[in-house]
């Protein structure tokens, strides 16, 4: 399963599943870089690929972190890489593109659905702050919020690891494509 952990909370202690709560449940931490790449060029060398490295580097920054999106960009990439035995810039673009539509539709949408309108209100205005990684001054600015406002949907965003704190008062996305996810769910929520 994938989603927001309060979300999946619901599901496993649900009285009419419960085969859940008999399941070993196993969280994941987000997965380092270099474990993704040498997991994917372990893969791709022993399926006879041909590995661009710039590629394979890409590949594993895409990921950032996200189990799911390890396993969807693999998938994709070895998918695409079947015909000619390569790994290069063509098989990463029509990676990323299928990759995106898995994430979007079987793990954002819903995960963006559960949220409330406060919670995505902050995430859209770490987006509009338009850099990777946004001061919590700034979401105070964006918001016109006082800081103790930011605190509290600082730390329910946390816990539902849409967004990760690299260090004190930053706090940066922590979805691969999400940005891209809610402005296009945005978008299309207009029309």
């Amino acid at each position: 399963m994938t989603g927001l952990p309060s979300r999946i909370s619901e599901v496993q202690y649900d009285n009419t599943l419960t085969f859940l709560l008999r399941s070993n449940r196993v969280y994941l931490s987000p997965l380092d870089k270099k474990t993704i790449a040498n997991s994917y060029e372990k893969a791709f060398t022993k399926g006879k690929r041909e590995i661009d490295f710039m590629v394979l580097d890409e590949m594993s920054r895409a990921v950032k972190g996200y189990a799911y999106a390890f396993q969807t960009i693999g998938y994709y990439a070895w998918r695409f890489s079947r015909e000619l035995l390569q790994l290069n810039e063509e098989v990463l673009k029509q990676t990323i593109r299928a990759a995106k539509k898995d994430l979007f539709r079987n793990a954002y949408e819903r995960m963006y659905m559960d949220l409330s309108k406060n919670d995505r209100d902050f995430i859209e205005a770490i987006i509009k702050a338009g850099t990777d990684r946004v001061t919590t001054k700034q979401l105070q600015d964006i918001l016109n919020k006082p800081i103790n406002y930011i605190s509290v949907y600082r730390a329910r965003l946390l816990d539902d690891q849409l967004i990760t704190s690299p260090q004190r008062g930053v706090v940066q996305l922590a979805l691969p494509f999400f940005a891209e996810f809610v402005e296009k769910s945005n978008l299309e929520h207009l029309s």
